[in-house]
């Protein structure tokens, strides 16, 4: 593999597996399935929890996932919205927008891995790098847009998506172009861009049109089919390029998605669980005397608390007991159980009081949609890095909280032992849920997470960022169900790259096997695993 000397790294954001392998099936993509016939694939590769763009992505670019980055080796993105409880009064993050200080966000994500992992970028080494509307950017040394402002024009432009159907085709287009043209740009003139000529080593590009026109119109539309199929014919325009060029031999190219998607039956209305309940949504500037934050609530809601335990400071926020939770606000509501009378509400998690980064327990519950019944279980991990197992326990084995019970593979792994992240995909790759017995404490380690997360069954949606309720779009994604945690995978360009197909990965080996066909050694972070 030491003739391949360049990746790209490919993500077309909120695509599911099933229907991106079933347009190559029936013709619409073309240049994909030349692609997927001369690499490597997998029709079933895992994301990260929950699956929305923020923590997929960073988990995708770093090849590890989040956890407690003050502690161990990972990265320290928990969600697209989270709440840092480190200041008082707490700030909010929103990397899609507002949170406590700057209009845009986005650019905050850099620093927000912290030091405990590396990028795609930084990893590849010596050499030219350029991320192409992907933000994740850390070892980049071109970025596009260049400036907040370039930044803010672009994503004006794909809102506009928004007012008029009409346009959309030809601004989706527009939208996909401009990035494919700018990343050949940078192989046909680097010295403009990196004042030398070397080509790039290591490059990121990210479609982002795909999500906003699911959102909008939903993955059975026309236009959605119609913009997978563009990003097709620009991508078959960047292959004959860089055959041109002569680049093509030795670039290794990975495509993916960073989640899938999935529609709802109806929109549900989050305002009555704050009356009935007696809580008082926080706002740094707005009301910082609140008790309560919904940092985001789709499918998947994120909800933190305020502790009943003195900080210091009175607008300070301490993480609340499970006592607090079962006895919380002026109403002394027990919410462990007040949470399940949310329209649709399945499936609740939350941390035990004493857990550390190193090991603790998750509780789990859910509610059974035909008898109400409370269904109860735990997760129990222990180590970091290599070392890092987790035990599904269940109150009853014959009806677990995730349903594994059902399945003859993955209720074979309910035997009240630790397992590794590797043996957790050969159990449950196939089902819903998968990887959740290891992704779920992953993401409580990390501090900025939230208290308590809550999740539908994907029938009713909602539509909140830091407590405000927007335009709830039924076609969404963040679930656990399959058709939201499982993305296509292709990994080609360079004949080096053999023909294969694996039946299953996850995210975090993309990473790994990129670096690795480049000659080169993942950063100590690394979960993932090669592939080759």
């Amino acid at each position: 593999m030491n003739k391949i000397n360049r990746a790209i790294y490919v993500i077309i954001d909120d695509v599911r597996s099933e229907h991106f392998f079933g347009l190559i099936e029936r013709g619409r993509l073309p240049n994909f399935k030349r692609l997927m016939e001369t690499g490597i694939y997998s029709k079933t590769c895992i994301t990260d929890f929950p699956s929305v763009t923020y923590p997929t992505q960073p988990t995708q670019i770093t090849g590890t996932y989040t956890g407690d980055y003050r502690k161990e080796l990972c990265h320290g993105v928990p969600a697209y919205n989270w709440m840092g409880r480190y200041y008082a009064p707490p700030i909010m993050r929103s990397y899609g927008g507002s949170g406590s200080d700057e209009l845009i966000q986005i650019y905050k994500i850099n620093s927000d891995l912290r030091n405990t992992c590396q990028t795609f970028l930084e990893m590849t080494g010596e050499g030219n790098h350029t991320s192409l509307t992907q933000f994740i950017s850390r070892g980049t040394d071109y970025l596009y847009p260049e400036r907040k402002t370039k930044l803010a024009a672009y994503y004006l432009l794909l809102e506009q998506l928004v007012k008029s159907e009409k346009k959309a085709k030809g601004l989706l287009m527009r939208a996909n172009t401009i990035v494919v043209k700018k990343l050949l740009d940078n192989f046909k003139r680097p010295k403009k861009y990196f004042g030398n000529n070397e080509a790039p080593i290591g490059s990121n590009l990210w479609f982002m049109s795909s999500d906003v026109i699911m959102h909008l119109y939903g993955f059975d539309s026309f236009l959605y089919i119609l913009n997978l199929i563009h990003i097709d014919k620009v991508m078959g325009y960047l292959l004959d390029e860089l055959d041109k060029m002569g680049y093509l031999n030795d670039t290794a190219i990975a495509i993916t998605a960073d989640h899938g998607n999935f529609k709802a039956a109806k929109a549900g209305d989050i305002k009555p669980f704050y009356a009935v309940n007696g809580l008082n949504p926080y706002h740094p500037r707005k009301n910082k005397k609140g008790n309560i934050n919904i940092a985001e609530f789709g499918g998947v809601g994120l909800i933190y608390f305020k502790g009943s335990e003195k900080t210091g400071n009175k607008y300070g926020w301490s993480r609340p007991t499970i006592k607090d939770l079962e006895n919380y606000g002026p109403k002394r509501v027990n919410l462990l159980e007040s949470l399940f009378k949310i329209e649709g509400s399945h499936l609740l998690y939350y941390r035990e009081d004493e857990n550390r980064y190193d090991n603790g327990i998750i509780h789990l519950k859910r509610k059974d949609r035909k008898t109400g019944e409370i269904i109860k279980g735990m997760i129990e991990y222990r180590g970091t890095g290599p070392d890092y197992k987790t035990k599904y326990i269940s109150d009853n084995n014959q009806n677990d909280v995730f349903g594994y019970s059902n399945d003859n593979i993955a209720s074979k792994i309910l035997d009240n032992k630790f397992h590794t992240i590797k043996e957790w995909m050969d159990a449950t790759h196939h089902v819903d849920y998968p990887l959740y017995p290891d992704l779920i404490p992953r993401h409580f380690k990390n501090p900025r997470s939230s208290d308590v997360i809550i999740s539908t069954d994907g029938s009713v949606v909602f539509s909140v960022s830091h407590g405000t309720e927007g335009e709830v779009n039924l076609y969404t994604h963040d679930i656990g169900l399959r058709r939201s945690a499982i993305v296509p995978l292709i990994i080609s360009g360079s004949p080096e790259i053999s023909h294969k197909e694996i039946p299953f990965c996850k995210t975090t080996d993309i990473v790994p096997t990129l670096i690795n066909m480049l000659g080169k050694k993942p950063h100590k972070s690394v979960v993932g695993d090669n592939l080759i």
